[in-house]
């Protein structure tokens, strides 16, 4: 099956604190056709996630920022929900340390029936942790990278990705130079160098157009402004970030461990990342006037709504080079 090149990221939940009526607890979904990772799992996740057209059975992971219950109240009606249908294919849950006990507990107590499905759960270290790329196994296309955030409990943020994907070939030029069509013009396209028949070694430079790299979509949530939300928002495509307030509200904001919708744009601007899009209003905001007065720090703003969905495609990065053929013998 050919690796993706595109991804859908789709708000679940983009309340603070509580669910209201137009906005659900924290959730995110990054999509792409064939599987899909859940970042947070508030309360309802799984049902707006159905409503969004998500498969269940397509879910590879849960990705937990931190234990406050409007991130993670629905990760064990989701895991019930799985082991109902009969799931057997492993699903990884990452969070912070505790996370394991929690499942464990519930599970213990009945609460949760997971069945023949291995749940796979990966607690990351304490405040001092450091940043780690891992795969979530050989069948998932995801990379994950974490990093520590400062908030009033252990708090995680992540940086989802997808592998980059070489360039198109120009075929007729690749023809053109003797290269045939088939499985050795498919290792030219995949970005390998080729030997001809006649010992001519021919490079993708000059065939091949500029490397895609794979979406980036970094997601930061509960936390004050800190190193850790520009590290994961590095160059991201779209770095999905809390605004609890807006600015007037700055000190409350940081009394409680979280950020305004201003202060999470001059963290995007620090990143350069491409899209901002906000989430995690208070009930008491007007979502769209925090992104309004975040646009003066970052050109691209969004306010997120429930199923409202981002796509996010390839980006060129690399400049075509020259052409290189050499002879053997």
């Amino acid at each position: 099956m050919q690796t993706p090149d595109r991804v859908r990221v789709i708000p679940l939940g983009t309340s603070a604190g509580r669910p209201t009526l137009s906005r659900a607890a924290s959730a995110l979904a990054i999509a792409t056709d064939g599987a899909w990772i859940l970042c947070d799992c508030g309360e309802g996740a799984q049902l707006t996630a159905l409503r969004a057209g998500l498969s269940l059975s397509r879910l590879d992971a849960v990705l937990v920022t931190h234990l406050h219950g409007d991130h993670f109240n629905g990760l064990p009606g989701l895991l019930g929900t799985l082991g109902l249908e009969g799931r057997e294919r492993p699903i990884v849950v990452v969070g912070p340390k505790g996370i394991a006990s929690v499942l464990e507990m519930l599970g213990k107590a009945g609460a949760i029936g997971t069945g023949n499905m291995p749940v796979k759960v990966i607690e990351l270290s304490g405040p001092g942790a450091s940043a780690l790329d891992w795969p979530l196994g050989a069948a998932s296309v995801f990379h994950v990278v974490f990093h520590p955030l400062v908030h009033r409990v252990a708090t995680f943020g992540y940086r989802v990705s997808l592998p980059d994907r070489p360039g198109s070939l120009d075929a007729d030029a690749a023809a053109a130079a003797g290269v045939p069509r088939g499985p050795l013009m498919a290792e030219l396209k995949a970005g390998r160098s080729v030997e001809l028949p006649s010992g001519k070694r021919i490079h993708p430079g000059g065939f091949v157009g500029p490397t895609r790299r794979g979406p980036v979509v970094a997601y930061v949530l509960d936390c004050v402004p800190c190193e850790g939300a520009v590290v994961l928002g590095h160059l991201a495509d779209v770095l999905v970030h809390e605004s609890t307030y807006e600015h007037a509200r700055a000190a409350l904001a940081r009394e409680r461990g979280h950020t305004t919708g201003v202060e999470a744009a001059r963290i995007a601007r620090d990143a350069r990342a491409r899209t901002l899009l906000l989430t995690h209003f208070s009930p008491s905001v007007e979502p769209e006037s925090v992104a309004e007065e975040a646009r003066a720090e970052h050109q691209r703003v969004i306010a997120a709504a429930d199923l409202s969905p981002i796509e996010v495609g390839p980006v060129e990065v690399t400049p075509r080079g020259p052409a290189v053929t050499s002879s053997v013998g």
